[in-house]
């Protein structure tokens, strides 16, 4: 039995858009033919992609050999109409996270509107359908350690779900959003039936109690070639993960203000 760090890297994504497009720099985006070449990259590097519901579902996840995770924040329109081909075209799956705000036109922060529009519950189900894993992003997009405790509740709790009621199944996968996390807001996120949680601390090294905050690569429109390999590689993994308790702006070990003695 391995005690210490496993290699998994889970890439952070966020939308897919054309650089042409007049809002791309709004975005955390990356455009569809870079995205192509990550996704290759990892394929021709013998990485055998799967949604976090899928690689977390197996009895002992880490034994599954080379494996890369596919994440994709704030999902809306762009996905479909530019990520989602790019996928099918390498028949591989991701995992989604959409703000239910959003979906229903209602008021989310901290993401421009600008050139992007939401997915219904229809187009929801339809990723589902057809193998992508729908999960929690909050009801608005807030950061859940700046927000009270009991406002985290219903961002977290009814999130969850409306997403049970689109799938007929338990949502098992909560993406903090804004990487806003403490000890918790993960307890609570646990006691509500989530088994695995994606923070927005830096690499690719993972232990197995780390399983609420599982680190991620992050993503953007230049990390290719090269610069991806390094991205994803131990040695990054392994340096964010000595310096993180200098670097993390949210921490684990951190309790939540309303809850802090």
């Amino acid at each position: 039995m391995k005690f210490g760090p496993h290699y998994l890297p889970i890439l952070m994504y966020h939308q897919i858009l054309p650089k042409s497009n007049p809002h791309f720099s709004k975005h955390i985006a990356v455009s569809p033919e870079n995205f192509r070449e990550q996704v290759q990259y990892l394929i021709d590097h013998g990485f055998t992609i799967k949604t976090v519901k899928e690689y977390f579902s197996h009895p002992d996840p880490f034994s599954q050999g080379k494996c890369a995770l596919l994440t994709f924040d704030d999902v809306s329109s762009s996905f479909v109409e530019y990520g989602k081909p790019v996928l099918d075209s390498l028949k591989v799956k991701g995992s989604v996270f959409p703000i239910k705000n959003m979906s229903f036109d209602q008021k989310y922060y901290n993401l421009s509107a600008d050139g992007i529009s939401p997915l219904n519950e229809k187009d929801l189900r339809a990723l589902h359908d057809e193998g992508f894993e729908l999960g929690s992003h909050g009801l608005s997009h807030r950061n859940l350690h700046k927000i009270s405790f009991e406002e985290v509740k219903l961002e977290l709790s009814e999130s969850k779900t409306w997403l049970d009621g689109i799938t007929g199944l338990p949502t098992q996968t909560v993406c903090y959003p804004i990487g806003g996390i403490d000890k918790d807001i993960m307890e609570f996120s646990q006691g509500l039936g989530y088994t695995n949680g994606l923070s927005t601390l830096k690499g690719s090294l993972q232990f197995k109690q780390d399983r609420m905050s599982l680190r991620r690569v992050d993503i953007k429109n230049n990390v290719v070639g090269k610069k991806l390999d390094s991205h994803i590689s131990h040695f990054y993994g392994f340096r964010r993960f000595i310096t993180r308790p200098f670097r993390a702006k949210y921490r684990v070990d951190f309790r939540h203000p309303d809850m802090a003695s």
